[in-house]
């Protein structure tokens, strides 16, 4: 797993980001330069995140890129990529659960087979915001991510929701970075939904060291939070609220989607271990043989999976997972 670090306020984080672009030309996926979606996009992005476009400013600036196409690349990105990504297999699979021994969250990343040596984590120590270390795929870029956990022990984290509209507004990618600079709990992380537009459908895991946790599931137009029930919260890549769910469409892009079965076989491991449930407990079920949430297929295969234990801020990441057991492992 690779990793980076970038120190100081957006536009010095800017800066560090545009030379570490330069050594990676690649991520530009050279998409034609839309006019009308940029000019939406870019307004959007001033109302409510204008941080972010300083950065990029200053990202291009640094690496003597274009700045409209760099900024362009990344506010429209996620769109244009939008309707490749509903072909893509799917399999992400996130878990909380309390007890007694603690409040421990479960996190397996999965993707196209290919991109293992991709994987990448970035830290960002922010002094005007909260400082996070953050998990994505290399070539989506350094300063987005799909995991993010920070300072204040707030963790966020997203699976592909099955939804075929998008609109204008924030990425996924950058509502989860947004929401880590600026909040500490679940409870103000919602608040950051309530304000912000996004762009593509998603769902999202939010969980901190308080004990508490929520679902986010999320159209492009609308969303619907959900809670725990028993102490136990899972997220797939289906929608569970009952209204967001005449408008799924999983099982039409994908007839042989696991996720209801990744779903309700997290359900079934947790319940049986519910009591007696710890940390060591999380990577046994992120992986365990033959089980439909350890993905090891040629179309789907689990990249990173997290292991958190909430309320002693103990966190770990895996990678190189691997039916040979290869899996490298750190503290974070």
């Amino acid at each position: 797993m690779k990793s980076a670090i970038f120190r100081g306020n957006h536009r010095q984080i800017g800066r560090q980001e545009g030379v570490a672009f330069l050594r990676n030309p690649n991520q530009f996926y050279g998409d034609p330069f839309d006019e009308d979606l940029y000019r939406v996009q870019f307004d959007i992005y001033q109302t409510h995140y204008p941080e972010l476009i300083e950065e990029l400013r200053s990202m291009a600036e640094a690496g003597n890129f274009d700045e409209r196409e760099l900024i362009f690349r990344f506010i429209c990105g996620e769109i244009i990529f939008f309707t490749d990504m509903l072909k893509i297999p799917r399999g992400c699979t996130i878990f909380g659960i309390r007890n007694r021994n603690g409040f421990f969250v479960g996190r397996n990343y999965d993707w196209e087979p290919g991109w293992e040596n991709r994987v990448a984590n970035h830290t960002l120590l922010n002094p005007e915001r909260n400082s996070f270390i953050g998990f994505t795929i290399e070539g989506i870029g350094s300063n987005t991510t799909e995991d993010t956990i920070n300072e204040k022990g707030l963790y966020i984290g997203l699976t592909f929701a099955d939804n075929h509209r998008w609109s204008h507004g924030i990425s996924s990618l950058h509502i989860c970075r947004l929401i880590a600079e600026t909040c500490a709990t679940v409870d103000e992380a919602l608040t950051v939904f309530e304000r912000v537009p996004l762009c593509c459908p998603k769902n999202y895991f939010i969980a901190d060291r308080n004990g508490d946790m929520a679902v986010v599931e999320h159209t492009s137009e609308r969303f619907k939070v959900f809670y725990p029930k028993n102490d136990i919260l899972i997220q797939t890549n289906h929608y569970v609220n009952p209204e967001l769910a005449e408008e799924d469409m999983a099982l039409v892009d994908m007839p042989f989607t696991d996720t209801y079965l990744r779903y309700y076989e997290t359900l079934r491991n947790l319940n049986l271990q519910k009591d007696k449930f710890r940390n060591s407990s999380i990577i046994k079920l992120l992986t365990k043989p033959d089980s439909y949430v350890f993905e090891d297929r040629p179309v789907v295969r689990t990249l990173w999976s997290l292991a958190l234990d909430m309320k002693n801020s103990r966190y770990r990441v895996y990678w190189n997972l691997t039916k040979q057991r290869r899996t490298r492992v750190v503290e974070i």
